[in-house]
């Protein structure tokens, strides 16, 4: 039986010193690159983006090379205005096929000397279009596509980029799903193909309850961007209301500020709570933990989510947690057993208050919440599920 020696990922995201400011996907795949190199596995990375950059050492190889668009600002333009005119839908489709064009070719280059056993891409912008006829096996891991994000969430999304999604897994044969709510969203948009779960996983041994840290009494903590798709502003609604019988009570927004942060500042000018709603912004891994250690309770008010990997993170720490009603997180959270679900703003404002009045009950669903990642939901569950998954493809 053949053993996967060498991976190599296909990504537009890599957090490295060289892209810094990126989302979930980049993050991940640098997770997953150290772990892999930690059991003795070659990792490549491939992509592109605004700056090329590389990276060499004993066991990783990394190459981006500048994107496309950002290269050719001529094919940038034809993209914006074809995208914008329908009957010029068939040119701005070729245009993104001449991007693939031109990452296939760089990557055969990057490539050549390499002895790589199995390819993984994410589903976003259907890049792995460029591994098609590489011979290569190679799988897709849908980290929240264009698609899905635009059918099921209401996001704006490129026709191009949609359209390189559906050639993408039209052809693809083997495709990883984070959740039994993802598989059922992705088999709606793209059809019946061969979907293999595994979970998205947390490295328990760096999310893990952290000593001598002062809880701040009656604070609630709120982690993701500060969006609408978010919830952020039911997580305000909720804590006007918590705060008029708990007037020591904070908010905390952990996350990306977006044009939304302005609608909220005003609103919390008008209920004059100036000096108890706070906005950290976006803050690396160890500052999140750090600060979220503090937190008396987590909520998560999102009107969408295909797993909740910032939701697994908050219980990993060993904290209670609120959640909005959503399908992927029901796949997580036992609602009054490792966490509480609310179905509105009320509810919120309702376990919010429970939790601070019951120490004990907080105390419960905090232990259970850590007991449920360590045991379902872990990176050293989800890895080892990655290479028999990898092993079974390879062996065929």
């Amino acid at each position: 039986m053949k053993s996967v020696k060498h991976v190599l990922f296909i990504t537009k995201e890599f957090e490295s010193e060289f892209q810094q400011n990126i989302g979930g996907t980049g993050v991940f795949y640098k997770n997953l690159t150290d772990a892999f190199i930690e059991k003795n596995i070659y990792v490549s990375v491939f992509g592109s983006s605004r700056k090329p950059f590389s990276i060499k050492n004993d066991k990783l190889s990394v190459l981006f090379v500048k994107d496309y668009f950002k290269k050719n600002k001529f094919m940038e333009l034809l993209r914006s205005v074809t995208g914008k005119v329908s009957f010029l839908k068939k040119l701005h489709f070729k245009i993104y096929d001449l991007e693939f064009k031109y990452l296939e070719k760089e990557l055969a280059k990057f490539t050549e000397s390499k002895k790589i056993d199995i390819i993984e891409t994410h589903d976003w912008e259907g890049i792995s279009r460029i591994v098609e006829n590489s011979g290569i096996p190679y799988v897709i891991r849908c980290h929240g596509s264009w698609s899905i994000l635009h059918n099921f969430f209401g996001y704006g999304a490129a026709k191009g980029k949609m359209y390189n999604e559906k050639k993408a897994f039209e052809n693809s044969d083997h495709i990883i799903t984070i959740s039994h709510n993802n598989e059922k969203m992705v088999r709606q948009i793209f059809g019946e193909k061969n979907y293999h779960l595994i979970y998205n996983g947390i490295d328990t041994d760096i999310f893990k309850p952290q000593k001598g840290v002062q809880i701040l009494e009656k604070s609630i903590f709120y982690l993701g961007n500060v969006s609408s798709e978010k919830g952020a502003e039911t997580a305000l609604n909720a804590f006007i209301k918590v705060n008029k019988t708990e007037q020591n009570s904070t908010l905390h927004f952990i996350g990306k500020e977006t044009d939304l942060v302005n609608q909220l500042k005003e609103k919390i000018s008008q209920e004059k709570l100036g000096q108890k709603v706070y906005f950290h912004g976006k803050k690396n891994r160890n500052e999140v933990i750090e600060l979220i250690s503090e937190a008396e309770v987590v909520i998560f008010p999102s009107k969408g989510e295909t797993f909740g990997l910032a939701l697994a993170e908050a219980m990993a720490l060993e904290k209670p947690i609120v959640c909005s009603n959503l399908e992927a997180f029901r796949e997580i959270v036992s609602d009054k057993e490792n966490g509480l679900i609310a179905k509105s703003e009320d509810e919120f404002a309702h376990h919010i208050s429970q939790i601070f009045s019951d120490q004990s009950f907080a105390a419960h669903l905090a232990k259970k919440a850590r007991k449920t990642i360590t045991e379902k939901f872990s990176s050293q569950i989800m890895v080892q599920k990655t290479l028999e998954y990898y092993t079974e493809i390879i062996n065929k």
